[in-house]
C-alpha cells in the first residue's frame, strides 16, 4: 500500500509492507554483500599491516641491515603509509573526507601507532621508564 505525501515542498511516496512481507529475504541478500565487503576489508587491512610490519623489515635484514634501524622503519612507515592512501587518493574517498574531526582522528591513531612502534623496538628510550631508571642510580 502505498500513499503521497507532501513533505518539505515535494512530493514523499510513503509505502506500508503488509504483515506477511518478505522482508527478511531482502535483508539477507544485503548481509551477504556486507560480509563479502567486511572480507574483503579485512584482507586488504591485513595485508597492508603484514606485507609493511612483518615482510619489509625481514627482506631489508636479509640485506643486511638492523629491523630497528631509523631507516628499516622509515621505510616500513613509508609502505604502509603508500599501501593505504595511495588506493584512497586513486578512489576519491581521501579527498570526500571533509570533516576536520575525521582528521584529527587520522592524525592521532597515526601518531599513537608510530610512537607505539618506536618505543616499543626503543624500550630503553621511554621517557618516564628512562626518569625511573635515573632515580634508582
Amino acid at each position: 500500500m502505498a500513499a503521497l505525501s507532501e513533505w518539505n515542498g515535494g512530493p514523499e511516496l510513503k509505502v506500508w509492507c503488509p504483515e506477511g512481507a518478505n522482508v527478511h529475504r531482502r535483508m539477507q541478500r544485503g548481509s551477504d554483500v556486507d560480509l563479502i565487503q567486511l572480507l574483503i576489508v579485512f584482507a586488504a587491512t591485513a595485508s597492508a599491516v603484514l606485507g609493511s610490519f612483518v615482510v619489509v623489515p625481514e627482506l631489508l635484514e636479509r640485506k643486511g641491515y638492523n629491523p630497528r634501524s631509523r631507516f628499516v622503519r622509515c621505510f616500513v612507515w613509508a609502505s604502509f603509509l603508500l599501501i593505504v592512501f595511495v588506493p584512497a587518493a586513486i578512489s576519491g574517498f581521501l579527498f570526500s573526507v571533509r570533516n576536520v574531526a575525521d582528521w584529527a582522528y587520522l592524525a592521532v591513531g597515526l601518531l599513537v601507532a608510530i610512537l607505539y612502534d618506536y618505543y616499543r623496538l626503543n624500550p630503553e628510550k621511554v621517557p618516564w621508564v628512562r626518569s625511573r631508571n635515573l632515580k634508582v642510580r
